[in-house]
């Protein structure tokens, strides 16, 4: 497999990755949101001990939320790293 043939494989599987992760961030970021709304909207129903502990739960959600859309960008400068040395050899 040559250099260029090699590239346009890595970039194929990354593009892959980034998809994924996009698609699994959007999900999380819905789930956090409807979350939040929920522990508003029943706060005095469910309990001060169940409310605190949904709220950290929810913190380290946000957390991970965070970390995946870092890994994103990560992917996304590597795609146009991959892109400009593609363009470079053709």
């Amino acid at each position: 497999m040559n250099i260029k043939s090699e590239l346009e494989h890595g970039l194929k599987a990354l593009e892959e990755e980034y998809r994924f992760w996009v698609v699994e961030t959007i999900k999380m970021g819905r789930g956090i949101e409807t979350m939040e709304e929920e522990l508003e909207h029943y706060d005095t129903e469910l309990g001060a001990d169940r409310t605190a502990d949904l709220r950290r739960r929810l913190f380290h959600i946000r957390e991970k939320h965070q970390f995946l859309e870092e890994k994103i960008r990560t992917i996304r400068q590597r795609l146009e790293e991959l892109r400009i040395q593609l363009d470079r050899m053709t």
